[in-house]
């Protein structure tokens, strides 16, 4: 039976959820059983430039050359899956949005004579279409092993259609809302097991919006403890990008 050949590329990022696959540890040698890596630079010296049949890419394309290297990707993979928030929501690079405002604080910080390659920071999907996406930042370990290993299987893995707070409930966590502390879980789509509130502090919606999200709803409820700046940084985080967010933004 031949392997699936799986390979994983970071554009500009962290490598934080890279890292998160590494630290699978024993469970990354038994999918391994059934797959072969074929390229991975932070493992592999020599790299095999395909056909891919499941490439993760993590980080956002802000250069000509990562946003080329994504249209090639695609062109030779079957499933194209985006690895943690900054391939699939812009994540925190997006914070600083669009060229004007990237210009004036490159001036400002490098100085005016700087040229700079990266710009700005959108999720991977506004260059390439993708076929799934691993959500967080980093990424979370039982979904990170859920979704490699059903698409190993020849399996296409179900979208959790629910938000954050339904974990928040399974864990027996307080709703941290009803306290008037900040909280995006009933925006934030599943995955993460609510990782954040179980060890004491807020959902940031690095997750991204879950179907359906009542964007405009979250936001009246932080104003009724939080300034307008501040609601508007603490949205600002992770769902800068997002088009969900967009509508209210203004």
């Amino acid at each position: 039976m031949q392997k699936v050949k799986i390979a994983i590329f970071d554009l500009t990022d962290c490598e934080g959820c890279e890292l998160q696959i590494i630290n699978l540890k024993e469970k990354l040698l038994t999918v391994l059983d059934n797959a072969e890596i074929i390229n991975w630079r932070l493992i592999k010296q020599k790299n095999d430039p395909g056909p891919i049949d499941i490439a993760l890419v993590e980080g956002s394309a802000m250069t000509k050359e990562e946003i080329d290297l994504l249209k090639t990707l695609r062109k030779k993979t079957k499933y194209l899956i985006g690895l943690g928030a900054c391939a699939c929501i812009g994540g925190i690079p997006s914070i600083v949005g669009d060229k004007k405002e990237r210009k004036k604080l490159f001036s400002l910080i490098y100085g005016k004579n700087y040229k700079p390659k990266a710009w700005e920071s959108k999720p991977i999907n506004t260059y390439v279409p993708v076929d799934f996406y691993i959500h967080g930042c980093p990424v979370h370990f039982p979904e990170l092993e859920r979704v490699i290993t059903l698409f190993l299987f020849g399996r296409f893995p179900e979208k959790l259609g629910y938000p954050v707070c339904m974990e928040c409930k399974f864990r027996e966590n307080s709703c941290v809302l009803i306290k008037n502390k900040p909280c995006l879980g009933p925006v934030t789509q599943a995955g993460c097991k609510a990782i954040c509130v179980t060890n004491g502090k807020y959902c940031y919606g690095c997750q991204g919006p879950v179907k359906d999200a009542n964007m405009k709803a979250i936001k009246t409820r932080l104003k009724q403890f939080l300034s307008d700046s501040e609601v508007k940084n603490y949205l600002n985080l992770f769902l800068k990008a997002t088009k969900e967010y967009k509508k209210v933004s203004k």
